[in-house]
């Protein structure tokens, strides 16, 4: 155990072969990673072997009579550099590098020549091409049986009582960043079990130098695997796992994730020295499909100790690797995750999911600076504040497929023949169930002719399952024809923790005044549905090209300093200048103000709001007949200036189509 590790809590203790331990830091709220469970999510795995990374897997069987089966598959999102130089590769590079470069801090090159640095991205000079997306594997584990294995090499020889598999797979790349999900299964293997007896954890293991070596040291960060429960109902037996929503089969995933952390480069007492802290992210997505990738958008609020808030978002290609303070710049000194920008030695982050749950792992790193090359680390799960009103979905398989034996997607000559056998009883039906169409333990002419038929013509293409999702349905209302674009339903504050605030008063043009006595410490939030036009809403906020985006904002009086720097991209975080006539003007001054305030702006995606909460405490929109819902949060470098501001917005639609403009008046008393 680390000595970061040491001031969390007590260990948890894991029924294993080893005696590692690992941190119950915080558990997630629906999917927990401190019971038994049906399902056991790995959301980060690691094989890098010139980094001398590698990652031990642990899972067990708690049930203390039966065994259980498992169909379990590894996602490889390590993408392989094609068409470049020798030696290139898609992941941070230790070959830039005649140190040691270290996986889990931002990256810093030790002990090698002056200037020399590990790479922060890809080094590719050709093109980075995402992996085949799943390696599939089935074992059991029997009563009470723990096991373990290093990604590295695998498992060649499992206890098993049966031979429903021989073996796990090594992971197939190095390097390899992925992920491993376990799915607990009956004795037919295309058939999901509602046993909630599984638990699980990983331990990332790290070691520099040879063990003679003045640097010989090694470290782990061990995280407990997330249990994911089945329901009370046995699962309908499709090859989708429906996670929460009205037609639950599973607990649901989280959709917000609250983070608790140093902020990268505080440096904390550490012995007799003091040490450098940083964080690297893990977020894996909890919906997963079996021939593809799920792309969703994740975004980031930063409170820090004086509550000021900040905001970044990221997209993420089914996981995202990242060191804290490279979440928003590829610069991680300008980084609202950095000790110099945010101002306090720790921070609390919100992730936000948008289009899928998610699951979060920190990895947080502790660096002696009188032995920099020393590095501890620790792993623990972020803390889920609460279901995701939405269902995630796992295809834990391909789709059944019939003769298909050993579910590699083709059905070949031997499966045939064993069908064959099968029907003349000479081999049991347990020796390939796909061959048993209708489940009735027997194999008939017509399954024999079935299994022909995909021989011939392949295995059914994967589908996309119907997902029934309550929304709200908007109310229809008849707009003013010079407004065919989106109406703003609502257009008001917040407060930090994502409190409407009705209006303290209007003022003599009939806007809506809000009286705050700082003016950072809220957020703009603003509303739509679609116009006349009946097309929906834009969604952007922020145009890298220069153009007008979907939303647009103008305020009477420069916020913070005024920079009229575009989102100073240089790190500085200034202010917003300010367009007194609130004209909504296409030349280039009013265009870059726009943009100027619009990249702080998150949201536009269209479903339930994550940034305003109704008096149930859930997230809902202000309005329930908007569709769509755009947040800016206000922060010390952009706050309102003393006084009144007013605020103005308009929303354009999908078609181009602009809407009628609303206004607000900010009035900030000290």
């Amino acid at each position: 155990m680390t000595r970061a590790a040491s001031r969390r809590g007590a260990p948890a203790i894991f029924v294993s072969l080893t005696l590692l331990t690992a941190t119950a830091r915080l558990t997630l709220a629906v999917a927990n990673p401190d019971e038994p469970a049906a399902v056991v999510v790995y959301p980060y795995v690691i094989v890098d072997t010139a980094n001398r990374t590698d990652t031990l897997i642990q899972l067990s069987n708690t049930d203390a009579t039966n065994p259980i089966d498992l169909r379990c598959f590894y996602e490889d999102f390590t993408p392989t550099c094609v068409n470049g130089q020798a030696g290139e590769r898609c992941v941070p590079d230790a070959s830039a590098c005649s140190g040691i470069c270290f996986p889990h801090d931002f990256p810093l090159c030790v002990g090698g020549q002056a200037g020399e640095t590990c790479f922060p991205g890809s080094t590719c000079s050709g093109a980075c091409i995402p992996p085949p997306p799943r390696i599939p594997f089935r074992l059991r584990a029997t009563a009470l049986q723990p096991l373990a294995w290093h990604a590295s090499n695998g498992l060649q020889h499992l206890p098993l009582d049966n031979t429903l598999t021989s073996s796990v797979p090594a992971v197939g790349s190095d390097p390899f960043v992925g992920t491993l999900r376990c799915v607990a299964i009956t004795d037919d293997p295309n058939q999901p079990s509602a046993s909630n007896v599984l638990v699980g954890q990983a331990t990332v293991e790290h070691s520099v130098g040879t063990p003679l070596s003045d640097l010989a040291y090694s470290d782990a960060a061990t995280y407990r695997a997330i249990g994911i429960k089945a329901l009370s109902q046995i699962p309908d037996g499709d090859e989708f796992l429906q996670l929460g929503g009205v037609a639950a089969e599973y607990d649901a995933c989280p959709g917000v994730a609250n983070l608790e952390h140093f902020v990268d480069g505080a440096m904390v007492p550490s012995g007799s020295s003091g040490a450098q802290v940083s964080t690297t992210m893990v977020v894996a997505n909890c919906t997963t499909t079996a021939v593809g990738v799920t792309d969703t958008v994740e975004q980031f609020l930063v409170y820090n100790e004086f509550g000021q808030r900040l905001t970044a978002s990221r997209s993420v290609h089914g996981q995202l690797v990242i060191p804290l303070s490279m979440i928003d710049t590829p610069h991680p000194q300008n980084s609202i995750f950095y000790y110099g920008v945010l101002g306090t030695l720790t921070a609390q982050t919100r992730i936000l999911g948008q289009g899928s749950g998610l699951h979060v792992i920190a990895i947080e790193s502790h660096r002696d600076l009188n032995v920099p090359e020393h590095v501890q680390t620790e792993a623990f799960v972020a803390h889920g504040a609460g279901a995701r009103p939405l269902t995630d979905v796992i295809a834990f398989r391909l789709p059944r497929c019939p003769g298909d034996c050993n579910d590699d997607g083709s059905v070949t000559v031997d499966e045939l023949v064993l069908g064959v056998n099968i029907a003349l009883e000479s081999a049991p039906v347990t020796a390939c169930p796909a061959m048993d169409g209708d489940g009735d333990a027997t194999v008939t002419v017509n399954e024999l002719v079935a299994g022909v038929h995909t021989t011939l013509a392949g295995c059914p293409p994967a589908v996309t399952p119907v997902i029934p999702i309550a929304t709200p349905i908007p109310t229809p209302t008849v707009l003013p024809l010079e407004s065919a674009g989106p109406e703003v339903t609502h257009f008001g504050l917040a407060t930090a923790d994502d409190r409407p605030l009705s209006p303290d008063a209007v003022d003599a043009q009939g806007r809506p005044v809000f009286q705050r006595p700082f003016g950072q410490g809220m957020t703009l939030i603003i509303e739509a549905r679609a116009g006349l036009s009946g097309k929906r809403p834009g969604g952007t906020t922020y145009s890298e090209s220069g153009e007008l985006p979907d939303l647009q904002v103008l305020v009477s009086r420069a916020l913070g300093d005024g920079n009229p720097a575009v989102c100073e991209h240089n790190g500085h975080s200034g202010g917003i200048p300010a367009v007194p006539a609130l004209d909504f003007a296409d030349d280039p001054a009013t265009v870059a103000a726009i943009n100027d305030l619009g990249c702080r702006a998150f949201g536009g995606i269209g479903v339930p709001s994550p940034y305003t909460r109704a008096p149930s405490g859930l997230f809902a929109f202000v309005n329930p007949a908007s569709t769509v819902q755009f947040a800016i949060p206000i922060a010390k470098a952009w706050a309102f200036p003393v006084g009144d501001t007013v605020v103005a917005t308009r929303v354009r639609d999908i078609a181009g189509n602009l809407g009628a403009a609303r206004e607000i008046v900010v009035r900030v008393s000290q």
